[in-house]
C-alpha cells in the first residue's frame, strides 16, 4: 500500500527519497502502525522525540493512538515542536 509522508522539520533530511515540499510516497506491505512507519522511515534514532504533532488525513492523531494501523493512501504530516514568544 502507498503512504504519503510530509515533514515540516529537518527530519526530512533523514528520509530516503524525500522531495522538498512534496514529501515522499512509500510503498509498504502488510499491516503497519503509524509509529512503526515513522520509526522505520525516518532514519534518526531520536526521531519520535523530535515530533510534536502527527496528522493523518487532516486529523490530529494523539501520541497515545500512534499504534493505529495505516490504510492505503493515508497522508501523514509530521510537525516539530513549536516555539516562540
Amino acid at each position: 500500500m502507498k503512504i504519503k509522508l510530509i515533514i515540516y522539520s529537518n527530519l526530512k533530511n533523514y528520509v530516503a527519497g524525500y522531495c522538498g515540499h512534496d514529501g515522499v510516497i512509500k510503498e509498504i506491505s502488510g499491516k503497519k502502525s503509524i509509529k512503526q512507519f515513522l520509526e522505520e522511515t525516518i532514519k534518526h534514532e531520536q526521531a519520535m522525540d523530535a515530533i510534536s504533532m502527527v496528522i493523518v488525513n487532516d486529523r490530529v492523531v494523539p501520541f497515545s493512538q500512534l499504534d493505529r494501523d495505516l490504510k492505503e493512501r493515508d497522508v501523514i504530516k509530521v510537525y516539530p515542536p513549536m516555539g516562540g514568544g
